[in-house]
């Protein structure tokens, strides 16, 4: 292998993958599969963690991608695009928000950051925000300040209740996710204070958790009692994940009196290209002038042609009813054919979680690195659960497949 330059930032697997296997796709749609330089085949289940809904080398994708990079691939934030423009447009008709305002960006950070700017510029008064304990909202400064897990905060950034002697110093406090009572207790210990609550529909990095209606509808209640915005980060979860196009219409419905104030996506909605969102009320929008926030590659043509290509492509072949289809079908296989370690399968549509059972506090440390000699790739969230990001179109097939070989990874860690 080349000598790897690259900063060691993460925990590398000694793999390259080289294509998407192009002969084991149904013609015309994009392949779960990948190949490595060394000709090994595998189901891939990670697909860039989450960013990968149409499978490798979806033709319509690839010459989607051929037509816009041969016109322009690149302009100033300043002008509009045709790709820009239509991108906007599919992603305010798709939000639970109405009336919606896009803001274009790059990456779920990226947004992540546009999102807080927005809601303290909205509030100027406060300067509290609320987010839940085990989350996780990315890896820039005001990201890792939400993100629960401290260690990606030090020693960059210090949060309410903690060391002050750091580089940044933010007004971030905490409640279990899922505890609208302790929600309500820091709303009044920082009564006028609080300008939002960040949370995500379904918890990815913990463990695959999606909360509960009743939970997402008090959050917005205890909101609009205490005059705080309500924001939701569908990252991993939004752009069709698990069957609709927000995870939040999924969770709690339709109806605009309980959406959020602000919403933002990320992973899927470019195909694989970077393409994030950030998605707003017209009057949260209008809080953010010019030269508030911007991005040099936010909204390029070419990245906003991905976005409107994968769209288009999950309307043509349905496949956000496929993504729905997911969970139950592999609780169905499971059932059938159950395995001893595997505590819970949870999650919605094909954001999966496979919770394993065993002795420590992480007993799916080696699932990935065995399901992978097997020939799949998955990740493993808070040591204990294998996640599955599929594309929305694998099936029943490709689940059944997916069970077996993690049967054969955990048949051979109990050996």
């Amino acid at each position: 292998m080349t000598t790897d330059l690259r900063w060691p930032t993460y925990p590398l697997r000694n793999t390259v993958l080289t294509e998407g296997v192009a002969e084991k796709a149904e013609p015309g749609r994009g392949s779960c599969y990948v190949r490595d330089t060394d000709g090994n085949v595998y189901l891939d289940a990670i697909g860039g963690i989450g960013c990968n809904p149409l499978g490798h080398g979806h033709p319509k994708f690839v010459a989607a991608m051929h037509e816009q990079l041969s016109r322009i691939a690149v302009a100033a934030r300043s002008f509009w695009t045709e790709p820009q423009l239509a991108l906007a447009a599919e992603i305010a008709k798709r939000s639970p928000i109405a009336d919606a305002r896009v803001f274009i960006g790059n990456t779920g950070t990226e947004v992540n950051e546009a999102a807080i700017k927005q809601v303290l510029r909205a509030r100027p008064d406060r300067d509290v925000i609320i987010a839940m304990e085990t989350a996780f909202h990315g890896r820039t400064l005001g990201s890792i300040a939400l993100t629960a897990n401290a260690k990606y905060r030090a020693p960059y950034v210090s949060c309410l209740g903690e060391p002050e002697n750091r580089f940044a110093r933010m007004n971030v406090a905490r409640a279990p996710f899922g505890d609208l009572d302790a929600i309500g207790k820091l709303m009044v210990q920082y009564k006028g204070r609080v300008a939002a609550v960040w949370v995500e529909p379904i918890q990815g990095e913990s463990g695959i958790y999606p909360a509960t209606r009743e939970f997402i509808v008090g959050l917005r209640e205890l909101c609009n009692e205490h005059g705080a915005l309500l924001a939701a980060d569908e990252i991993q979860c939004g752009a069709g994940r698990v069957g609709t196009f927000a995870a939040w219409s999924t969770i709690v419905g339709d109806d605009p009196d309980l959406a959020p104030d602000v919403i933002w996506f990320a992973k899927a909605l470019g195909g694989g290209l970077p393409v994030s969102a950030c998605v707003s009320t017209a009057a949260l929008a209008d809080s953010m002038g010019r030269g508030t926030h911007g991005s040099t590659f936010g909204g390029n043509p070419f990245a906003c042609a991905a976005g409107v290509a994968t769209l288009s492509i999950m309307d043509e072949e349905d496949l956000l009813a496929s993504a729905a289809a997911q969970l139950p079908t592999l609780q169905k296989i499971a059932g059938a054919n159950p395995h001893p370690r595997v505590k819970e399968i949870r999650g919605l549509g094909s954001m999966i979680g496979i919770e394993i059972n065993g002795e420590g506090d992480a007993p799916a440390a080696k699932i990935s690195g065995l399901a992978q000699k097997h020939g799949m790739l998955v990740t493993v969230c808070a040591g204990k659960t294998v996640r599955l990001l599929l594309p929305y179109g694998a099936g029943e097939s490709i689940l059944a497949e997916a069970w077996r070989i993690l049967g054969k990874a955990l048949d051979e860690d109990v050996a």
